[in-house]
């Protein structure tokens, strides 16, 4: 009994010390949020998000995994963000609903959720900064064809994403995280690009033949029917915006008179 005692005052002694630095933390983030909104920037900067948990999951030795390192500092995160500002989530559908679920796996339970049925309102908050960010499932084959409409408009970006595992043997379920700006680099990330093609041979080669010419490895390759004639290409490529691969690939589109819409860079999935 007195092992177990001395086990427990060693655990109280930390976690008071663990108390005091979490209360530091907040108060740094709470001076971040004040720049912040000097400065105009926003509230959540995913990739700065990734590099941390990266690190930590890396310089950690151990008994906590990767996956209980995110799920503390995600929670710590969660609390930082409401204490910069009252950080509101959109999430389409409706409360206690799979998106919602999906929100609180990236944003945690101390920041503000709305909830909006149709894209086209969610998209519509985002852009006007009512809400921080949005979070919108994407099915199998990529996202729906009205969330390509909006993001073809270029005021809201694909900021990061969300995948949960599959159950009993379900595929995993992939959700976009939306932002109002372009992502700095993280290090390790996968870039959006929309294109609209007309229906008729040769399209698709002539999309796909700049990305490889420039050495650009292309992740996923979704279509979906356009309303105004055509299809959509949703496609998902290796690396940031501003790298240089994919920016000469980008520059050789120009050229040849294609004008992918850049939906977003984000941190790849791990």
């Amino acid at each position: 009994m007195e092992d177990l005692k001395q086990l427990r005052d060693a655990i109280d002694a930390i976690d008071g010390t663990l108390l005091g630095l979490l209360n530091e933390r907040a108060r740094l983030a709470q001076e971040i949020g004040r720049i912040k909104e000097r400065n105009g920037s926003p509230v959540y900067a995913p990739e700065r998000a990734e590099q941390l948990m990266r690190r930590l999951a890396a310089h950690s030795t151990g008994p906590l995994d990767a996956r209980a390192i995110r799920a503390i500092y995600r929670e710590i995160m969660s609390a930082s963000l409401a204490l910069e500002k009252d950080t509101v989530i959109a999430c389409q559908g409706c409360v206690a609903g799979r998106t919602h679920f999906a929100a609180k796996q990236q944003f945690g339970s101390s920041v503000r959720y709305a909830f909006h049925a149709e894209p086209t309102a969610l998209f519509a908050a985002v852009a006007s900064h009512s809400a921080d960010c949005g979070v919108i499932p994407s099915g199998e084959e990529g996202p729906e064809a009205a969330v390509l409409e909006l993001l073809m408009e270029g005021k809201v970006f694909l900021s990061s994403q969300i995948v949960l595992g599959g159950e009993e043997g379900a595929a995993p379920a992939r959700y976009f995280v939306l932002g109002s700006t372009l992502n700095t680099p993280s290090g390790d990330d996968q870039t959006a690009l929309l294109f609209h093609l007309t229906d008729q041979p040769g399209a698709l080669a002539s999309a796909l033949e700049p990305l490889s010419a420039a050495g650009v490895n292309v992740i996923s390759i979704h279509s979906r029917l356009a309303r105004s004639g055509g299809l959509h290409l949703f496609l998902e490529a290796e690396g940031h915006a501003h790298d240089p691969l994919l920016v000469a690939a980008l520059a050789s589109l120009q050229a040849s008179g294609l004008s992918p819409t850049i939906c977003g860079s984000y941190p790849r999935f791990h």
